[in-house]
């Protein structure tokens, strides 16, 4: 994939991709797909490759969290991270809280 402005491109993802930021240097395992614009910092994520990242200013994106896009049909884990602000078709990611496990009774 190429670099990409918001808005341009819509992307299918599949479960397992990985994905990183260029301009953050976060990167990203994709854990729910679909068709989406993914972006940080107002680039969109690319394909993981072996190339270098630019350092980046904004929000912490956080190692080990998972973020959802509003409409919660893209879901992202962070497996290196990174600053930027993450959104999906131009809305910001929110954190996902952690789940309520069944007592074990």
């Amino acid at each position: 994939m190429k670099r990409r402005v918001t808005g341009e491109t819509t992307i299918n993802l599949s479960t397992g991709q990985r994905l990183i930021s260029t301009s953050g240097g976060a990167e990203f395992v994709v854990t729910k797909g679909g068709e989406a614009d993914l972006t940080c910092n107002g680039i969109s994520l690319e394909e993981k490759t072996d190339q270098s990242t630019s350092d980046a200013d904004g929000p912490d994106i956080q190692l080990g969290k998972r973020y959802q896009g509003a409409d919660g049909g893209v879901s992202l884990l962070c497996v290196k991270a990174g600053k930027g602000e993450l959104a999906c078709d131009g809305v910001v990611m929110q954190l996902q809280g952690a789940r309520k496990l069944p007592s074990s009774d």
